[in-house]
């Protein structure tokens, strides 16, 4: 019985080490994939630079939908997709879809599902510069969270999944 004990107690422990090595690894192929291996993390409102674009995001959280708002200094050219981390499946996950965020660009609704909890959002830019396209992105890590309709508040982080009909 002593033997499957400590069985038990190091099968934990692998298993937190585990998930930790995981998110880790998530996070670095995640900085490598979007190509700001190095950069630090921004807040929605610091400018990030792809080309010579200067691109900006504003993230509403709150209720089963994700607004977003992206934008650039261009009037063309300017996409940006989000990608949201969700702790519970431990997946980074996007809706795949490149939104215009050109200087005249107003709000999104990243085409997801979410259930009740907590989520890292990451924004990829993208800005077409006449041959191709150069890249950056930025973790958002400032957010307008909604409680209710009528009640929110600049949050550093993003609950979704909450009843934003009943006021609190």
């Amino acid at each position: 019985m002593t033997t499957t004990s400590r069985s038990s107690q190091k099968s934990t422990r692998t298993s937190v080490v585990g998930r930790i090595a995981r998110l880790l690894a998530i996070t670095f192929a995640l900085l490598v994939g979007f190509g700001v291996a190095g950069a630090s993390a921004a807040t929605a409102h610091a400018d990030t630079v792809a080309g010579d674009s200067v691109f900006g995001t504003e993230v509403e959280c709150g209720g089963d939908q994700l607004f977003f708002t992206a934008n650039s200094d261009e009037t063309d050219g300017s996409y940006a997709k989000i990608w949201v981390y969700d702790t519970d499946i431990e997946e980074w996950v996007t809706d795949d879809i490149w939104v215009e965020a050109d200087y005249y660009a107003t709000f999104n609704i990243a085409d997801l599902t979410f259930e009740p909890g907590y989520y890292m959002v990451f924004m990829s830019y993208a800005q077409w510069n006449g041959y191709d396209y150069d890249y950056s992105g930025e973790y958002i890590n400032s957010y307008d969270q909604y409680y209710s309709y009528s009640d929110h508040e600049t949050s550093d982080f993003c609950y979704l999944g909450n009843d934003l009909s009943q006021d609190s």
